[in-house]
């Protein structure tokens, strides 16, 4: 049964990778919620390189998606979806790349804050909201995408 395993391959990436952006940003919107409560750097550091790893994994599947995309050239389904697809994907990435520039400079604020060790509720406002707009922006994506592989007319 295991030597079968080796007989065959994926032939694109893309449907490995889009995971990544997914299973990163709900880890990141799940710190972004902790440190929206709980007013400690930790979280804004963890939320950060989960967004961060989110970014990467959401470039490394719009690159892959391209090959995708060719070889699925031909099935309705596909035709019909894939350009609100790659529109989708390309606005979730912005958004990740956005709320991690944006997580950047808020560490800058928080360190140029001597009088206060923590950070303003607005900040971590501001974090939590990017944070959950590229988290939607994302699950839109791959919902769309899923349509594109399961799905079937009503």
């Amino acid at each position: 049964m295991l030597e079968h395993l080796s007989t065959y391959t994926i032939p694109v990436n893309h449907p490995v990778l889009v995971h990544f952006p997914i299973a990163f940003g709900v880890m990141a919107i799940v710190f972004a919620t902790i440190w929206l409560l709980r007013n400690r750097l930790y979280w804004l550091g963890m939320t950060t390189w989960f967004q961060g790893l989110a970014l990467v994994g959401a470039l490394m599947a719009l690159r892959t998606g391209e090959a995708m995309e060719e070889q699925s050239e031909g099935i309705a389904i596909v035709d019909e979806l894939v350009d609100y697809h790659e529109l989708m994907a390309e606005s979730a990435a912005w958004a990740i790349g956005i709320s991690f520039l944006w997580m950047i400079c808020a560490r800058w604020i928080i360190s140029r804050d001597t009088l206060h060790s923590e950070a303003a509720y607005w900040i971590r406002l501001v974090t939590f909201l990017l944070v959950l707009v590229s988290a939607i922006l994302v699950g839109l994506t791959g919902h769309i995408g899923g349509l594109m592989v399961w799905g079937v007319p009503d």
